[in-house]
């Protein structure tokens, strides 16, 4: 099957090399820098009929200037005494600092500046902590960026030069922080920035080092390096170029850059140790290094692309994914891997081949090993020998007898020390809230923690309701009295602290207090009417065509990216639909939807929500396809499915408990669940790449079932793949793991999960769970003539039929057809040695 690509490297290795430099030439020339496509902003990938999308139409087409709006709030505060006037007066100066700032670089996009003493909303700017007795004002700087954008970054981080000059001149005792949903933004972009750093480096030493481990020589370990730094550096640039096809709208993802870098050195580093293996085993042989090199490619090429192919799939059927960011992130990796594929069997092979004079320096390159023979008629009368085989000893050939020996022992004692973290898995709830990604050392987590003392915590950042009525002046007396309605039935919900609108800007109705003189009642009519003139244009816009734009702005008693925020605005929109309905005066109305982190968050966990149930059956029918057509047995590919299932239910559930236990020690921030990345990506992953090493099992299986039957098969199976499975196992979890050295709480969870996932799956479901249910299956069927003839089993006839098809799909042809096979060896190959009398047993 890959005797082309052989004769490729053999003929014509400079024809590989301008293949490559074609391939990867022009990338460098066309493709844009990541840092300048890169998005994270996740509004503009929900799907269109989502409330937040909704919403932001209508503040686009009723408040342009406040479209793409987010915050920074400046806190000052004085823990356990008022404010002083001269406190009051250094927050006017923080102001008139802002203003400054503004009119100084525009660029920034300052708008609006808002502090205690501003028109109208300036006395809701000061709180006081009841149980304390201390006091903050606010002061609130409104800019003209969604706050994940990178210009909300850049200016943060000049205010944050402000913000150091603040602290310095601020009266003694007073105490300044800094947050705000721009903040928000800003932290979450500058932690992953440095997770892709720390991530980079991690992954880098750590695969350095393990080949240095593994190989003793250098060159040697340069091989895998060279070629998964071609592969990561093509992998951005095509990932890049991408964007660049008309009407493909695909968008590149910051965090997208992680996955590639982790995915590539890990899955990259496996098959080049794979190559590599194979290929040292063919020079101790006694084969020249390119024979060797030759049949190595033959030998492990099929399965390299086989197990590839389940994760490409895994990873690539997120393109069916509503949410952009996952359809997106998905075949970015997918096309990575595909290109770390081809440069692991094209630049390795010619690297092994260029570098052979050193490649084993300072060691000598492995001496032949002829293998021993049996001695089928020994002298002294006894029973014939049996080859020595070098793994017949250590701790695989342990756990192999343990396993094929005790097989319902070993599974039962495995299930029962599992369960308890898959039942915890099973019923983990994700988190969406983006202020638990942050260290609780953030600015923005800090100041959120200090704005709860004094005010609603839904402050930091409101929830807008927007509604357009296609014919009603919302500005006269009919408009006015329907919005009023709509109001009270918001007011009434549980967990709205207020609602301000056109009809009470200040968040309560605009009425004239009993018991005024008649001079009073005019003065306090005239105040009334000079508040509605001067909000009006920020709650109600008429259209020229009619009717009007409406919004009204909520705020809740509670974190507004926590999960309860999630619940209050779901009751808001199910509140806000009935009155729609229901109000003779409000019935007409159509379009309406949300703004504020909240309504995101909200729509992020209901396209979540969506593509996992969808994702999961997808990703699951297509791996499980691929192994049915690789291994052709439905009944055991279900259960290669279920244990990798079951991997990753437990890695979730200690995860849930390792992290619970840790943020449990966290003065400021409590435990509100895993972040919702981390369930999703973690189960595409395993069910991808647990399914990878099943495949190197099963092949091995099936090849050593084939000659030694169904229990001696297994046990040489187990004994003989648990080394380079382990091996490859190992650089998987390690690479995976790297990810906990980022700065996002959600790479340290996702990490912690896939390493101790990969794990799971090396050390217990491949070597345990597989073989031990295989081992009792056969002695299950072997009872039953009827069940043998009925139910699809390891029989000798099935056996002969499957497995020279498997063998050629995954180019194990040499040694999968017994004594029908070529005895004749090729030129430079010792013959094989000749079959046992195990060889013909059979179950």
């Amino acid at each position: 099957m890959f005797e082309p690509l052989v004769a490729l490297l053999r003929r014509a290795p400079g024809l590989v090399v301008v293949v490559w430099v074609a391939f990867v030439v022009p990338l460098v020339l066309i493709a844009p820098s990541w840092e300048s496509i890169s998005r994270d902003d996740d509004v503009r990938y929900f799907p269109p009929d989502s409330l937040s999308v909704r919403g932001q139409d209508l503040l686009e087409a009723g408040f342009p200037d406040d479209a793409a709006s987010s915050q920074v709030i400046v806190v000052l505060n004085r823990p356990f005494a008022p404010l002083t006037s001269h406190d009051l007066e250094f927050a006017l100066e923080t102001a008139r600092r802002f203003v400054a700032l503004r009119e100084a670089e525009p660029n920034l996009g300052i708008r609006t500046i808002l502090h205690h003493e501003s028109p109208v909303i300036g006395q809701r700017l000061i709180g006081t902590d009841k149980e304390y007795g201390g006091q903050a004002t606010l002061v609130i700087v409104s800019l003209e960026w969604t706050y994940l954008a990178k210009r909300a970054r850049q200016a943060v981080d000049r205010f944050e030069l402000l913000f150091d000059e603040l602290q310095r001149d601020a009266p003694q005792g007073l105490r300044l922080h800094l947050t705000g949903s721009a903040v928000v933004g800003h932290d979450q972009n500058v932690a992953a920035v440095a997770s892709i750093q720390n991530t980079t480096y991690a992954t880098i030493t750590l695969v350095v080092v393990i080949l240095l481990f593994v190989y003793r020589s250098p060159i040697l370990a340069l091989i895998p390096l060279t070629t998964i730094a071609i592969s990561v550096f093509a992998s951005m640039k095509a990932i890049a170029a991408l964007t660049l096809i008309p009407g493909l709208n695909f968008q590149v993802i910051n965090i997208t850059e992680i996955f590639v870098v982790v995915v590539l050195f890990g899955a990259g580093t496996d098959y080049c140790l794979f190559l590599i293996s194979r290929y040292r085993e063919e020079r101790a042989k006694g084969l020249d290094p390119r024979g060797a090199l030759e049949e190595a490619i033959r030998r492990v090429a099929g399965a390299l692309v086989a197990s590839a192919g389940t994760v490409i799939c895994g990873l690539g059927l997120l393109y069916f994914s509503t949410f952009q960011k996952i359809s997106n992130t998905g075949p970015a990796i997918a096309l990575a891997l595909m290109i770390a594929l081809a440069a692991s069997l094209t630049i390795a092979p010619l690297l092994l081949i260029w570098l052979k004079p050193i490649l084993f320096w300072p060691f000598k390159a492995p001496q032949p090993n002829p293998p021993a023979y049996a001695d089928p008629n020994p002298a002294n009368g006894s029973a014939p020998t049996t080859p020595h085989h070098p793994d017949e000893a250590g701790f695989w050939a342990w756990v192999a007898s343990v396993v094929v020996n005790r097989p319902r022992l070993v599974l039962a004692a495995s299930y029962v020390i599992l369960l308890p973290f898959v039942i915890v898995g099973a019923q983990t709830t994700p988190n969406y809230s983006q202020l638990a990604d942050l260290k609780s050392e953030a600015l923005s987590v800090k100041g959120s923690a200090v704005i709860q003392r004094y005010f609603a915590v839904g402050e930091l950042s409101p929830t807008t309701l927007l509604f357009q009525h296609p014919t009603l002046d919302l500005r006269e007396e009919e408009g006015q009295k329907a919005i009023a309605r709509l109001i009270r039935r918001l007011e009434a919900i549980p967990g709205v602290v207020e609602v301000r609108g056109p009809t009470q800007p200040l968040g309560k109705p605009l009425t004239v207090p009993e018991g005024l003189t008649f001079r009073q009642m005019l003065a306090a009519r005239s105040e009334n009417a000079r508040i509605r003139s001067l909000t009006e244009p920020r709650y109600l816009n008429p259209l020229a065509e009619g009717g009007a734009i409406a919004r009204l702005e909520l705020t809740f008693d509670r974190d507004p990216f926590g999960p309860e925020a999630l619940v209050l605005i779901r009751a808001v929109a199910d509140e806000t639909a009935r009155a729609l309905q229901t109000d003779p005066a409000l019935s007409q109305v159509e379009r309406w939807g949300f703004t504020g982190a909240t309504a995101a968050v909200e729509d992020l966990r209901a396209v979540i929500t969506y593509d996992e149930r969808q994702m999961y059956w997808m990703v699951t029918l297509g791996v499980y396809l691929i192994l049915v057509a690789l291994i052709r047995r439905p009944g055991v590919c279900l259960y290669l499915i279920v244990t990798v299932v079951l991997g990753y239910l437990a890695a979730l559930g200690i995860t849930e408990l390792v992290f619970a236990w840790w943020i449990a020690a966290d003065p400021i921030q409590t435990w509100s669940g895993l972040d919702w990345k981390v369930s999703f990506f973690l189960f595409v992953i395993l069910i991808a790449v647990g399914e990878d090493y099943n495949i190197f099992l099963m092949s091995r299986v099936i090849e050593e079932q084939r000659l030694h039957g169904v229990l001696e098969g297994t046990r040489r199976a187990v004994r003989t793949t648990g080394g380079i499975i382990s091996s490859c196992g190992l650089i998987m979890a390690g690479t995976f793991g790297s990810m906990i050295t980022g700065e996002l709480m959600a790479l340290k969870e996702l990490g912690f999960a896939l390493a101790l996932g990969v794990l799971l799956d090396t050390f217990v479901v491949r070597p345990i769970l597989v073989p031990a249910w295989l081992v009792l299956r056969h002695r299950d069927l072997s009872q039953s003539a009827s069940a043998l003839a009925s139910i699809n089993s390891f029989s000798p006839a099935e056996s002969d039929a499957a497995s020279p098809a498997i063998a050629d799909s995954l180019g194990w042809t040499n040694g999968w057809h017994g004594a029908s096979a070529s005895s004749a060896p090729r030129p430079g190959h010792l013959p094989d040695p000749a079959p046992t009398g195990s060889s013909t047993t059979r179950p």
